[in-house]
């Protein structure tokens, strides 16, 4: 009952894990420190109607677990007594509370209050105890890389949208609805920080619909191979499949971002596999981007193939008719067929079609190679109201 002992100081307990060089700390914040750092949240609920400014909603599973007798070291006492809690994997923020000298916690004003920490011994981080809070943070750094892209990822979907609309009315329609409904979801949550009901049931019928025309049109972008036997009708279905399987896997992305917030808020059990099925969507998204990209390259070697082959014919194939043995329909059939693939291959919509792909595939690779990401911590405390949890980068112990 260390922590509750305690509970009139600032105590940090780090948790080594016994198959990495991971920590994670647990700091119980009291006296003066608490009291600015609930004075400031107050504020921000009073003018905002939110605690934190940047972050969102977090279960209260992610903390309670640290608090609860398990660890040997800590209790739900010190919580219903007053006491605020945060977590972080953050190192600096670890090494600045646990060498026993005064701290400063900051926010983007700088520093809100100082004082020292008392860092109880530690231990090997336990199997089950952090866990929650622990994929939390890393989760919400990976959600954290997503955010960095996302206002990019809208701007090529609703250019791809502008090709898109004049094609498919009978689909377009829903994807461009899918995407104001999605828009709106995304709003909601940057004002209030959580997910009511109806942002959840909402957002779980732009799932259902945005989820099987990806189906749809990426089968259908996949199934026909680029060949000889392609006509010009062919790769004008081809060219407007791949529009909506770009912009329908962006909106998928999207929403599959809203559902870890929602899984964040909920039920972080479900943290890590949402997590990494997130970075592995994004690995088989890139194929599918990189290949609608290339694809007026595959065009063109269809069309080249073909001018070669006309070109091989002696002139008594290219005009002695197929009834004497020569293969003068076959030659005018592949001028023509290769004439019209050529100048659908040049449209405008084809070069918007392939820069939203390029720019796709491009904030894939930032996405997956970004590693530069704002601390989060996770915060935790009762009061008169109820149980306050959160995760945030508003505050930094420093």
């Amino acid at each position: 009952m260390l922590f509750h002992k305690r509970f009139k100081k600032n105590v940090v307990r780090v948790y080594r894990s016994a198959n990495s060089t991971e920590q994670f700390g647990l700091i119980a914040i009291n006296g003066a420190m608490k009291d600015r750092l609930l004075a400031k949240f107050r504020e921000n609920f009073q003018v905002q109607g939110n605690h934190v400014q940047n972050g969102g909603r977090a279960s209260d599973k992610c903390i309670r677990t640290l608090l609860f007798g398990g660890t040997g070291a800590l209790s739900l006492t010190a919580a219903t007594s007053g006491t605020l809690f945060m977590a972080t994997a953050n190192p600096a923020t670890l090494m600045a509370v646990g060498n026993g000298v005064g701290s400063a916690v900051m926010g983007a004003g700088g520093i809100i209050a100082q004082a020292p920490f008392v860092s109880v011994a530690g231990a090997l981080m336990p199997v089950a105890a952090p866990l929650f809070a622990f994929q939390a943070l890393s989760t919400i750094m990976i959600l954290q890389q997503f955010e960095s892209i996302g206002k990019k990822l809208d701007h090529i979907e609703k250019t791809l949208n502008r090709v898109l609309q004049r094609s498919e009315a009978t689909f377009i329609g829903e994807v461009i609805s899918a995407s104001a409904r999605l828009e709106s979801i995304e709003k909601e949550f940057d004002v209030a920080n959580a997910f009511s009901q109806d942002m959840v049931i909402r957002l779980a019928l732009v799932e259902d619909r945005a989820n099987s025309l990806l189906e749809r049109y990426k089968y259908l972008y996949e199934a026909q191979d680029y060949d000889r036997q392609f006509k010009d009708e062919d790769l004008g279905f081809k060219q407007t499949d791949a529009s909506m399987a770009t912009v329908l896997s962006i909106l998928d992305l999207e929403i599959d971002i809203l559902r870890i917030k929602l899984t964040i808020q909920e039920d972080p059990a479900f943290l890590k596999g949402l997590a990494e099925g997130l970075v592995d969507k994004v690995e088989r998204y890139k194929k599918l981007w990189s290949d609608i990209e290339n694809s007026p390259l595959a065009v063109t070697e269809v069309t080249q193939s073909m001018k070669q082959t006309v070109n091989e014919m002696n002139f008594w194939q290219t005009h002695i008719p197929e009834a004497l043995g020569g293969k003068r329909k076959q030659r005018k059939e592949m001028e023509s067929t290769a004439k019209a693939l050529d100048e659908r291959n040049s449209y405008v919509n084809v070069i918007d079609m392939v820069d939203g792909a390029r720019a796709a595939a491009s904030l894939g690779q930032e996405l997956i190679s970004q590693r530069v990401v704002e601390p989060q911590t996770l915060l935790y405390w009762e009061d008169e109201n109820g149980v306050n949890s959160y995760y945030t980068n508003d505050v930094l112990i420093k």
